[in-house]
């Protein structure tokens, strides 16, 4: 079974953007049986097993063989190690999993490539891995269910066709428009060589994390600005962006890309079970000075969401990728998960943290919301090619600041 990847299927490929799902776990973690609950994640779900492949002069393709390769479970002891260790999805499988045992705590670590995963379809792999090693390991019968479509239809193919092409051309020559008659500013890339990527291609996650507590207040605070949490953090991200840009007078234009997910809007609605890439993004343009406060810009970010949703210019976004290639990068691409659902687990093990974690040498910078047992986390990855350590500090501090402020 194969078929062609569509346009930003390919390009997320060739830039080869992976996502990592990560989790912490506690107590008594059976190698045997987690390999075991994966060779039945593969069984379910043949896309985990295939592999991109590209013949000469044509393009690219993802491809599942007829027969089921066995899913090796790789150990390390290194969490950052195992985040960049390189990936061949020319040869495959699709995915990657590994047990990691640090001195401090034990994770198990998954990595696909963004090309066919989103996050809603990651967390529910994530919770089949772990329903399916319970029932193993507590000797509940397993459900040997398919999960179809084995590979489903390119979410690009199912946008375009509410557009015509002189509509996505429209829209992008708008964008266009927009950029050059007022560039929005970019993050310096202070590790790049010559304006490409610098010598250093490893990746780096660091962030801020809430306890229950100041989550709540935090909470507090968006009700009492009528925000969602996203929104109210989208503006704590912004405004905490700001002061690492280059100087200049006046307010400075920020391009901010936000994940939008689809499935629910598509007909029929997409399972969430089903492993691909069905979530598209909308990108706001958005004025911030240094005095501005988040929930200002927060307030701004939500009504401009809620008018892309409506107009469609979100999913246009999407259908129109062919032809936004050489579009301005964002400020920042800025990803909610929501609030993650903790897993019964056999007695004696749990799950303490869960994180996902988009990484990519490209030059941008990736914040991931998400919230778990009544915790926030705000999770930045970037490529050391692009960014220097003490810049993404240094935004993390500005993040820390800023909460801080909101929740006293």
């Amino acid at each position: 079974m194969e078929r062609v990847l569509a346009p930003h299927e390919a390009a997320i490929a060739a830039a080869g953007v992976r996502v990592v799902l990560s989790c912490d776990v506690e107590g008594d973690l059976d190698d045997a049986v987690l390999a075991q609950a994966l060779t039945h994640l593969q069984e379910c779900t043949p896309l985990l097993t295939g592999k991109f492949t590209q013949d000469p002069g044509e393009p690219p393709r993802v491809r599942i063989a007829d027969e089921t390769p066995a899913q090796v479970l790789c150990h390390g002891d290194d969490f950052v190690k195992e985040i960049n260790t390189p990936l061949d999805w020319g040869q495959g499988p699709l995915l990657r999993a590994a047990l990691v045992r640090e001195r401090e705590r034990t994770r198990v670590v998954l990595s696909l490539p963004r090309a066919f995963v989103d996050g809603m379809s990651y967390l529910s792999l994530h919770h089949r891995l772990w329903d399916t090693y319970t029932s193993l390991a507590t000797g509940r019968p397993v459900s040997p269910a398919l999960i179809e479509p084995v590979l489903g239809p390119a979410l690009d193919d199912l946008l375009a066709a509410f557009f015509t092409p002189g509509e996505l051309q429209n829209f992008v020559a708008e964008r266009a428009r927009l950029d050059t008659e007022r560039p929005p500013a970019l993050v310096p890339a202070l590790a790049s060589d010559n304006g490409g990527p610098g010598p250093d291609m490893s990746f780096r996650i660091t962030g801020v994390d809430l306890d229950a507590s100041r989550c709540q207040r935090l909470v507090q605070c968006a009700r009492e600005a009528s925000l969602s949490v996203n929104a109210l953090v989208t503006g704590v991200l912004l405004t905490s962006l700001r002061p690492l840009l280059p100087a200049q007078n006046g307010p400075a234009r920020l391009l901010c890309t936000t994940a939008v997910d689809m499935r629910r809007r598509l007909t029929p609605p997409l399972p969430a079970e089903v492993l691909q890439s069905a979530a598209t993004t909308t990108t706001l343009r958005l004025e911030v000075s240094e005095d501005t406060h988040p929930v200002t810009v927060g307030q701004e970010v939500a009504a401009r969401l809620r008018a892309d949703l409506e107009s469609g210019a979100a999913a246009m976004e999407l259908a129109a990728f062919p032809y936004m290639l050489d579009q301005h990068p964002p400020s920042i691409v800025i990803t909610n998960v929501g609030t993650i659902a903790e897993i019964a687990l056999p007695q004696g093990l749990r799950i303490s943290d869960v994180r996902l974690a988009p990484l990519g040498h490209v030059p941008m910078i990736f914040a991931v919301v998400s919230r778990y047992r009544a915790r926030l986390a705000i999770d930045l990855t970037y490529s050391r090619a692009w960014y220097t350590d003490p810049q993404i500090r240094k935004l993390r501090d500005h993040i820390t600041a800023a909460l801080d402020r909101l929740t006293p």
